[in-house]
């Protein structure tokens, strides 16, 4: 009568398992920590969400709660683009956006948050609500001036505002800026002044937005041979890192307006 070795039989289970995975894994862990941006200390049970965003709204893919370190790992379905939500109760979320290579395992990265200051009223940014489009409803867009319409001339604006929860930017939080002919910059102004705005949302809660927009100006002197319109340039100098990073990406398309009329 035969009987298996212990060593012996550990080797075939060994072998066994290793036949049975996948040659490749699909799902990449994605680690980090959460502490307070103040005081440094660990935010302990704190909601991560893995997420991706849509314009019809929030898919939630992985969640978890910190440890007592603050330490947290979600699972990503595969490579791409996502966002860690983090946040105990909406509306006041927190959401960074993460890139998930093949094959990689990101290294495990720290996120300081405002946990303090979640029950303040600093508007939310694009990254934290439920759909980064800000258009204009019914597709209004600023005037053109005569003058430049006339000399043929090409041009931009940058506006920094908040939107409230009625859509309308509030008129004490408007800056315009690296406007390269002043009507262009006044045209913006007035258009804001009686313009509204799509509402954003965390979850189904309205909430207060700070946004950017560049808007760009072009006449089509000859519309057979349209001329390629070249994004605005967000200024070098003059901004806090959060505002220009907030601008760099809505020139990339979630921000950008162009105005272009025939000559």
């Amino acid at each position: 009568m035969n009987f298996w070795r212990p060593s012996v039989l550990a080797a075939a289970l060994l072998t066994a398992a290793a036949c049975a995975m996948p040659r490749t894994l699909p799902a990449q862990v994605i680690a980090g920590r959460v502490t307070d941006d103040r005081t440094m200390q660990p935010a302990i049970d704190y909601v991560v969400r893995l997420v991706q965003l849509s314009d019809t709204g929030v898919v939630t893919l992985a969640e978890t709660t910190t440890d007592p370190k603050g330490q947290f790992t979600v699972v990503a379905p595969s490579a791409g683009s996502y966002v860690l939500s983090f946040g105990r109760v909406r509306p006041r979320v927190h959401r960074v956006p993460v890139e998930v290579a093949a094959g990689v395992t990101p290294t495990p990265q720290d996120f300081p948050l405002p946990i303090q200051r979640e029950s303040d009223t600093r508007p939310y940014a694009d990254v934290d609500v439920d759909s980064a489009s800000i258009f204009p409803k019914g597709g209004r867009a600023p005037a053109f001036p005569k003058e430049q319409r006339l000399a043929g001339a090409r041009g931009s604006a940058f506006a920094m505002f908040v939107v409230d929860t009625t859509g309308h930017a509030e008129k004490n939080s408007v800056r315009l800026f690296a406007g390269t002919h002043a009507d262009f910059v006044q045209s913006v102004e007035q258009w804001l002044s009686v313009g509204t705005f799509r509402v954003s949302h965390v979850g189904r809660v309205p909430v207060r937005r700070q946004v950017c927009l560049a808007v760009a100006f072009q006449v089509d002197t000859n519309p057979r041979e349209a001329r390629p319109l070249a994004k605005p340039r967000v200024p070098p100098a003059g901004l806090a890192n959060a505002s220009r990073a907030l601008c760099s990406r809505a020139v990339e398309g979630a921000g950008l307006i162009t105005v272009s009329v025939p000559r």
